[in-house]
């Protein structure tokens, strides 16, 4: 298999460096990219010219460094995670990248391609002003229930008390549940009333007028058959 050469490797360190995986303790930094993490970048981005984009690949790597340094320090660093997964994506300039990297997620981050889902989709929660950085869960699990939640529900939850670092997911899913299974109580019961009158009326419209067409049939009718008679 073709690699990346090592002037494209040059070009791309000394700043994306390679971190490992430092749960729960510490990260052993390595001062150069690794060359099973290149051959891997190769292997998922064939055919779609990413590899040969430096740009592209010091973004990547970036996002890489960033996401191993923050899984699993400080509370909330799931946010920053999130953070810059979202970026990554904004650099990927092609749906055929996407799909690249969708599928080869695990081979370059510590985690599934679902989870960072969750981490991303938290991020634009609090990043787009939905929920306060102040007051988002202290768990990314928590924060995921959260930014699961059209805006109708977290306004239940503010009244709850529910949106804090201190919400655990189990309070989070219990309420979607029981918001769910209260759904149909929300209808608007006038505007089915105002519905249902409209509705009576235009039957009995429809009724008339298929009255008056059955005695203009009749009509006819009998005017036929005279005339047949006579």
């Amino acid at each position: 298999m073709k690699g990346i050469s090592l002037k494209r490797v040059r070009a791309i360190t000394p700043t994306d460096l390679d971190v490992a995986d430092r749960r729960p303790a510490q990260i052993d930094q390595i001062t150069h990219v690794s060359a099973d993490l290149m051959e891997a970048i190769q292997e998922i981005f064939a055919g779609t010219g990413f590899p040969d984009r430096p740009e592209r690949v010091r973004a990547l790597l970036d996002a890489r460094r960033e996401v191993f340094a923050a899984w699993g320090s400080a509370k909330q660093a799931f946010l920053e995670i999130g953070r810059a997964l979202n970026a990554l994506d904004r650099s990927l300039a092609t749906k055929a990248e996407r799909d690249a990297l969708q599928v080869g997620f695990q081979r370059i981050f510590p985690f599934s391609a679902p989870v960072a889902s969750q981490f991303k989709k938290v991020a634009d929660m609090v990043d787009s002003g939905r929920i306060p950085l102040d007051q988002c869960p202290g768990s990314y699990s928590a924060a995921y229930q959260l930014a699961l939640m059209p805006p109708e529900q977290v306004a239940v939850a503010q009244q709850r008390g529910l949106v804090s670092p201190s919400t655990t997911r189990a309070q989070l899913m219990a309420l979607r549940k029981e918001l769910s299974r209260a759904a149909p109580s929300t209808v608007n019961l006038a505007a089915l009333m105002a519905e249902k009158r409209r509705l009576q009326e235009s039957r009995q419209r429809m009724l008339r007028e298929l009255l008056s067409v059955r005695k203009r049939l009749r009509e006819i009718g009998h005017v036929l058959e005279d005339g047949q008679n006579s």
